[in-house]
């Protein structure tokens, strides 16, 4: 993965700060998350709450539950997350085509990136365009904090596609920081897998 240039890392640092700061004035959640308000990642006219794909992109599935994703996204969604477009090495990730476009973060895609640990939204347009989006959804839904989406295991990222077919996309969407997770094994893929 190429290193952003400083005005894009300051750009991200910024925007994850915010998120940060909305998160930390959200009251402290008991084990489960409560319920958050539908406008805080989903705009009207978007997916319901409980999506799957959509939970994932917005840092909503909990860690209990993450390991599993790709399974479930199958058994959800067969059309789509079957047979992925394009798989990429250095670093490993799968890019997937869906029916309908999603959207979360205030943009709305199409394409999917999924890595090791990121669930990621591909969207048109450089950073600077994505970023200053991502922002106005921000402040537009700062009366309804992230409170249970943001915290140490999950965390929203946006950064510059650099991997053919991506270089002219914005990546958005959440990083699930758990040791040894890997959102691209399933044991249907077993034959992706070299033995020793």
């Amino acid at each position: 993965m190429r290193t952003p240039s400083s005005s894009k890392a300051l750009a991200l640092v910024c925007l994850l700060s915010w998120a940060g700061t909305a998160q930390a004035q959200a009251p402290a959640s008991p084990a489960s998350s409560p319920p958050v308000a539908e406008s805080a990642a989903i705009p009207s006219g978007a997916d319901p709450p409980g999506d799957t794909l959509l939970d994932a992109l917005t840092c909503r599935t909990s860690v209990a539950d993450i390991a599993s994703l790709l399974p479930r996204l199958r058994r959800e969604r067969p059309d789509e997350f079957v047979q992925t477009e394009r798989q990429y090495s250095s670093p490993m990730m799968d890019l997937y085509r869906l029916v309908e476009p999603v959207r979360a973060w205030g943009h709305e895609s199409d394409a999917v990136v999924v890595t090791p640990n990121r669930v990621l939204l591909a969207v048109e347009g450089p950073l600077e365009q994505a970023a200053a989006q991502l922002e106005h959804e921000l402040q537009r839904t700062q009366d309804a904090p992230l409170s249970g989406a943001l915290d140490e295991q999950h965390a929203l990222l946006v950064y510059a596609g650099d991997r053919p077919g991506l270089d002219t996309r914005t990546l958005i969407g959440c990083e699930y920081r758990i040791p040894d997770l890997s959102l691209l094994d399933d044991p249907q893929d077993a034959w992706r897998k070299s033995t020793p």
